[in-house]
């Protein structure tokens, strides 16, 4: 999957409408606008129950994102995965799929 393939057919991205209850965990895989180079990042709840973002071994500014990395985990702490989705694909990079447990 390309950057481009990305903007020209992009994916749909659904999670399940309820699952702030029994989601634990999300994979969100990336593509960068350079080099098609792919990212995942790890999202997961800690003992609180709030969604903390894991970019690896990059900074967050690698991703050219205009929105603090806190204002997409609290969308997802609320469940607003469409407003996550967006906020990211506002960056360098675009979501390519995701997965959750």
């Amino acid at each position: 999957m390309t950057y481009k393939q990305l903007v020209d057919y992009p994916p749909t991205l659904r999670v399940n409408p309820h699952p702030h209850d029994s989601i634990r965990q999300i994979k969100i895989d990336l593509v960068s606008v350079m080099c098609d180079n792919k990212y995942r990042w790890i999202a997961s709840k800690n003992d609180d129950g709030d969604f903390i973002i894991k970019t690896g071994i990059f900074s967050w500014n690698n991703f050219g994102i205009p929105h603090h990395k806190d204002d997409l985990e609290w969308a997802m702490d609320i469940d607003d995965w469409d407003s996550v989705f967006e906020m990211i694909n506002e960056g360098t990079v675009k979501v390519w799929k995701i997965e959750y447990r």
